[in-house]
């Protein structure tokens, strides 16, 4: 906050960091142990949080990138599964265009939180 001596953001911006690192914490440990698609919604969870962040703060162009990375991130996790589970859902859908998506997704999002353009 502007108004803030110490430069943070209090009580409530210390929360939300710690809930964004026990996403992303949670996420890995989820991956690392085969659970793709928890692993997936973890890491969606903490870019949705960061994004919400970003707009607060003025910065919809982060907001989108975070948004995307995160979608991207889950359909990932979710190609990934389907992939370890035989290539085919119950709903037909199949693991390359997961992967596809989801990577290009990441790829969108990234471009936009780096903002190599300079705009």
């Amino acid at each position: 906050m502007a108004g803030d001596p110490s430069g943070g953001s209090g009580l409530a911006g210390t929360a939300v960091r710690l809930v964004v690192v026990a996403c992303f914490a949670g996420g890995a440990a989820a991956a690392l142990t085969g659970r793709l698609v928890v692993a997936g919604g973890a890491f969606l969870a903490g870019h949705t949080l960061l994004g919400g962040a970003a707009v607060i703060q003025g910065q919809r162009r982060r907001g989108v990138g975070f948004s995307l990375s995160g979608l991207g991130w889950l359909l990932l996790s979710l190609g990934l599964a389907v992939g370890q589970n035989g290539g085919a859902t119950a709903a037909g859908l199949s693991e390359q265009p997961l992967l596809l998506v989801g990577a290009g997704l990441v790829g969108v999002g990234t471009l936009l939180l780096v903002d190599p353009f300079g705009e």
